[in-house]
């Protein structure tokens, strides 16, 4: 119990010691600061996860958990599924937003290998490592798999919070609920897909940075209330769906 606190106090601290230390220059414009604001706060989590680890079970730990960045053979469709449920959520909602006349333009064909290479750069890279890495399999262990995945999911989208207050983020055009409550939801996406994949971390990169990279090609107003409530609905019901699948198979099976 002692990691899982240390690791959400850490990594909860970081965007908020961050934030007063930038806010001012952010607000001013100034694109250095935001970007000091986001690494490492995108990276905390895996940084904090393998120092964590490395702690307690030494170069056998880090090993292990760099070993979850590979894939089993045959647990490649979760590698589909993981790619292609962003991107059919987030076109449904771009969909449903263009239809209710919040549209808005998708980014130019030219920009999209940069959109990819940034979002590399970071969110998914950098989070996948600890939120499903590091915290999933300790939740499990101590309260079951789906309250895990459910529990660990709700604070992942907590700890978005700070994203609302940090000048420049595009979180502050959006109402927080219409945010938070879909980035839970895909976080129980997520960690289903990391439970169905064996426990495999780089299932969950291919999904997040699916969200990530569908998300940035933009289609609909990045405040437009359809577009998220639209999103909140799809997730909420991948979310259910899958919860009810994984409950109703055998305990052998999970």
């Amino acid at each position: 119990m002692g990691q899982l606190l240390l690791f959400l106090a850490v990594v909860n601290s970081v965007p908020w010691v961050l934030y007063f230390l930038l806010r001012d220059q952010a607000a001013e414009g100034e694109v250095w600061a935001q970007f000091a604001w986001l690494l490492p706060t995108v990276w905390s989590p895996t940084i904090v996860a393998l120092l964590l680890t490395r702690w307690a079970d030494g170069p056998t730990g880090i090993r292990e958990a760099l070993g979850s960045l590979r894939y089993p053979r045959d647990g490649v469709r979760w590698l589909a599924i993981a790619a292609a449920v962003p991107a059919i959520a987030t076109a449904t909602a771009v969909f449903v937003g263009r239809a209710g006349g919040e549209g808005a333009a998708f980014i130019p064909l030219a920009a999209v290998p940069f959109v990819v290479a940034m979002q590399c750069l970071t969110g998914a890279v950098g989070e996948e490592l600890g939120w499903r890495g590091f915290l999933l399999p300790r939740l499990r262990m101590r309260y079951g798999t789906l309250p895990a995945v459910w529990a660990g999911a709700s604070l992942w989208s907590l700890w978005h919070v700070s994203s609302f207050f940090f000048p420049g983020m595009p979180q502050q055009l959006v109402p927080p609920l219409l945010f938070l409550l879909p980035v839970a939801f895909t976080g129980v996406f997520l960690g289903l897909v990391f439970m169905e994949g064996r426990d495999s971390v780089l299932a969950t990169m291919v999904g997040h940075l699916s969200v990530n990279i569908t998300m940035a090609l933009r289609g609909a107003d990045g405040s437009s209330v359809v577009f998220w409530w639209t999103l909140c609905v799809v997730y909420g019901a991948v979310a259910l769906a899958g919860t009810v699948r994984f409950g109703s198979q055998t305990p052998a099976i999970r």
